[in-house]
């Protein structure tokens, strides 16, 4: 009977455990030199606690990278629903090809609950990057790491990386020729084959 009940317990827990999910969203996947790349950082899936109820995200931390020679860093803003009540403490430390971002929040539990409540994804941050150079590459996530309102880590977080290209838009415009010149040319030809006749 105990074995019995271990196993449903088990199969309870696992049917109800989910992975939180950290992605990157953007407007395309295609840009041209000079384009504004905005990337959104979304988090969905949020995993449940031990009552069955979704977890309430109180601090998150993660790297993410990028192709220097094809993107450039330009700003970085935060989304609104850990910066409530209390507020947030949010930081960012900026390296050439990288960027470490976290936010803190000082929100009581039934603040968090009145700005997340219900949601099943929203947006953590959003970075903007403008397009300098051309080829394909990706926006890399590492250092994932979530807290929920009580100081707990998230057990169970993945991600997913952004593909992105940039094509030319360097292209050669082939002057079309006049009507007067097609006119000569083809009674240059009238003339040819009149005199060969």
């Amino acid at each position: 009977m105990k074995k019995i009940i271990i196993l449903l317990t088990l199969l309870l827990v696992s049917l109800s455990s989910k992975a939180t999910l950290i992605t990157i969203e953007s407007d395309q996947d295609s840009y041209q030199i000079g384009d504004v790349l905005t990337a959104n950082f979304v988090i969905s899936d949020i995993e449940d606690d031990f009552s069955s109820f979704q977890k309430l995200l109180a601090a998150f931390d993660f790297t993410v990278s990028w192709d220097n020679s094809i993107i450039e860093y330009v700003s970085t803003s935060f989304g609104n629903k850990l910066n409530v009540g209390a507020g947030s403490d949010q930081f960012i430390d900026s390296m050439a090809d990288s960027l470490a971002l976290s936010e803190i929040s000082y929100a009581w539990w039934d603040e968090l609950l009145l700005a997340q409540d219900g949601l099943s994804k929203f947006v953590l941050a959003s970075i903007n990057f403008t397009v300098t150079g051309e080829g394909s590459s990706y926006l890399n996530l590492t250092n994932v790491a979530f807290g929920d309102e009580f100081g707990d880590a998230f057990t169970d977080v993945s991600s997913n990386d952004k593909a992105y290209s940039v094509t030319s838009t360097n292209s050669v415009d082939v002057p079309e020729p006049s009507v007067i010149v097609l006119m000569l040319m083809a009674f240059t030809l009238l003339i040819r084959k009149m005199r060969v006749h």
